[in-house]
């Protein structure tokens, strides 16, 4: 079928939002098949590959006392921090617009008075 006539079928078929893209490079059904079989192949020799260097990274970062002291710390702090950030964004009132999907939030304040001046500074 030539490109002109299949594109007015399509056009007919999906209206006029229709899109479409030709790549001269790409390849053959031959070379798709060919290629599909040769990832499978490969998948499967990238994951023994993958489970030996993580078995071996584990023996190795285990036996590491260095490394388990600062991996305990950085969790006790990545856990203050994130409480800390959390409790800096929090705020007793908080106000926005729905579409039914999505809340907006609009401005927050901890007294009504805070809210409705921050809501006044934007609209202004």
């Amino acid at each position: 079928m030539e490109r002109v006539v299949a594109i007015k079928k399509l056009g007919k078929m999906l209206g006029k939002s229709l899109g479409y893209r030709v790549d001269p490079r790409a390849p053959t059904s031959e070379e798709r098949d060919r290629a599909r079989e040769e990832a499978k192949t490969l998948n499967a020799e990238f994951k023994a590959a993958e489970e030996a260097e993580v078995a071996r990274r584990s023996a190795i970062l285990d036996a590491d006392a260095e490394y388990q002291r600062l991996k305990a710390e950085t969790k006790r702090l990545r856990k203050a921090k994130d409480e800390a950030w959390s409790k800096s964004m929090h705020f007793k009132i908080t106000v926005g617009t729905s579409n039914g999907m999505f809340f907006h939030v609009k401005a927050q304040g901890d007294t009504w008075e805070n809210v409705i001046e921050k809501l006044g500074t934007k609209a202004a």
